[in-house]
């Protein structure tokens, strides 16, 4: 069976998820994905007609496109059910389990939670060779669960931090610094990197109010997404439910406050740094990708607020490890600067490193 695979967004610098995998029978597309940057949508005459969309998890630069599918052949969504439940209304997407085996369209699928995200999974695919398309993922996670891929001919793996090597480590230290110091306002995304601060620092003994979107990913990290979360980390979920302030719009700057809103642009976070954007007080701190027009990049930039990284994707040497285990012939490597790419030739040599946008395999 002939397999040709198309990135028709996802090669370069944080670009919206959008591979299309071509068979002689199927088209397929892995994820499809709106932004960084509000508004950049990938190339709908380079996707084509599909005969089925497979999400490996919610996050807006992997789920953000789908008002796109009557515009690719209105093809049907599979998801995990955890996504599922969080997609846009009137998108009803077929299930696929976090942790099993399903069938997409006549094509046999492997998947394992991705360490990234509620419902996140990584994606086995059995044509040709074989085909493992991570989406995003991390080891390093004291919540979320990761599963081991099995080997594979081809892999296309999350390079979004390049040569980075600082872990986690490092980085709740340096949050529990701050938090220590002064009152401290967190924007996240709360499908991701929101319940896992808001845990760790509960954890280490400060006082943390969660405003009720990062509560319901927590209850679903306890509930339907369970298998989604380390058993070690349910626990302490279910105490950060039962305990944490709750946080609105009103909330007075107390404490460590965690609140959705990643870029500071909406939700309960947008809302507070509309109140405190020319106060000294509280701290603001920004933990992830903020993309060129945001209001956290604006806070950052003239001084209002902080960047510190907390890690949701993997350190140069974790994605080295993880491909010497899986250990395809190809690797292509996604989400990441192109600048990179002599580095991921010269450190994954002798495999053939894929940067061009279509490849025959």
């Amino acid at each position: 069976m002939g397999v040709r695979l198309i990135a028709v967004s996802g090669l370069g610098p944080k670009e919206p998820a959008a591979f299309v995998l071509e068979t002689n029978s199927r088209r397929l597309l892995l994820d499809c994905g709106e932004g960084p940057e509000p508004g950049r949508l990938p190339d709908v005459d380079a996707i084509g007609r599909i005969d089925a969309i497979i999400l490996s998890h919610g996050h807006n630069d992997h789920a953000g496109a789908l008002r796109l599918r009557d515009r690719i052949g209105s093809p049907p969504v599979y998801a995990t059910a955890p996504v599922t439940t969080r997609l846009p209304a009137g998108i009803a997407a077929q299930p696929i389990p976090i942790r099993g085996r399903a069938n997409v369209r006549d094509i046999a699928i492997e998947t394992g939670p991705n360490g990234h995200a509620p419902g996140g999974v990584w994606l086995r695919l059995a044509v040709g060779e074989g085909i493992l398309y991570m989406g995003d993922y991390s080891i390093e996670s004291a919540l979320y669960g990761f599963d081991q891929p099995p080997p594979t001919a081809t892999m296309i793996f999350d390079a979004s931090y390049g040569d980075a090597e600082e872990t986690q480590t490092r980085q709740r230290a340096d949050l529990a610094d701050m938090a220590e110091n002064a009152a401290l306002l967190l924007p996240v995304p709360a499908d991701g990197r929101g319940p896992e601060i808001a845990m760790f620092l509960q954890q280490a003994g400060f006082d943390v109010a969660i405003d009720a979107q990062v509560r319901a990913a927590a209850i679903l990290l306890t509930q339907a997404a369970r298998t989604s979360a380390k058993p070690a980390g349910v626990p302490a979920l279910e105490r950060l439910i039962r305990t944490a302030r709750p946080l609105d719009a009103d909330t007075p700057g107390q404490g460590v406050m965690v609140a959705h809103g990643g870029s500071g642009d909406t939700g309960v976070a947008g809302a507070l740094i509309r109140r405190w954007r020319e106060d000294s007080d509280p701290a603001i701190v920004f933990t992830g990708h903020l993309a060129a027009g945001t209001a956290g990049r604006q806070l950052v930039d003239n001084g209002r607020a902080r960047f510190r990284r907390w890690n949701v994707h993997p350190t140069l040497s974790q994605n080295l490890r993880l491909i010497d285990s899986v250990n395809p012939r190809r690797v292509v490597p996604a989400f990441g600067d192109t600048r990179f790419y002599p580095l991921w030739r010269h450190s994954l040599a002798p495999r053939q490193v894929i940067t061009s946008p279509v490849v025959e395999l």
